[in-house]
């Protein structure tokens, strides 16, 4: 009785969620839970009608309950290790691949590959996909890097054929986006780059000189 509430209160939710935020990723480790776990339910029959073979038994037992913990590890890592820059490639990968499944290389070019030599108050913060919601950000990248890392920046995105726009309102969004405190009368500060992808779905760049930061909304 305890498994059974067990499985419906905590079990099946986080892996609803999983699914529902992850579904190019979870679906595929979950089928995998699942065929498993049967498996081990098969191996154990046999086993026992032979009365041999245990250990054939232990190694199906942990592949399953492996295959059942990875259900979880994409969704803690998209959710969780905001400040880790260790995970940045794991955590960018899972996020474009998780929640985007094939149109994930149009997010690869947006967020960089690998974070620069020079970089300090990292944040990246990312959110699964949901069903039937307001359009809002699933992606926040923001860190303090040397101007020319920057420079470098502002050509890889200028080759991409994205446009630096002086909207000053689109400017005061995506702060405030990545909950920066911003004046509603603010302008773009000077010699800041903003690059503003007016689609669907909004996304940002912006390259600040002043206080070498350079961040992507997507």
């Amino acid at each position: 009785m305890n498994n059974i509430v067990l499985t419906l209160h905590i079990v099946f939710p986080v892996w609803l969620l999983a699914i529902v935020s992850l579904p190019c990723i979870t679906s595929v480790l979950l089928i995998v839970a699942v065929i498993l776990c049967l498996l081990v339910g098969v191996v154990y029959k046999i086993i026992t009608r032979l009365d041999r073979l245990k250990p054939v038994l232990y190694v199906f037992r942990g592949l399953a309950i492996a295959a059942m913990i990875a259900v979880y590890v994409p969704l803690m890592i998209l959710v969780g290790f905001k400040q880790t820059k260790l995970l940045y490639p794991v955590k960018r990968a899972v996020y474009t691949h998780g929640v985007y499944g094939e149109n994930h290389a149009y997010y690869d070019r947006l967020l960089p590959d690998t974070l620069p030599k020079e970089c300090g108050h990292y944040t990246f913060r990312t959110q699964g996909s949901m069903v039937a919601q307001d359009y809002h950000p699933t992606s926040w990248l923001s860190f303090t890097t040397d101007k020319a890392t920057l420079d470098a920046y502002a050509v890889f995105y200028d080759r991409q054929g994205h446009s630096r726009i002086s909207d000053a309102g689109k400017y005061r969004w995506v702060m405030r986006m990545f909950n920066m405190d911003i004046a509603d009368d603010a302008e773009i500060p000077e010699g800041t780059v903003f690059y503003y992808i007016s689609d669907y779905y909004p996304k940002a760049i912006v390259l600040d000189y002043a206080e070498e930061r350079f961040m992507v909304m997507t």
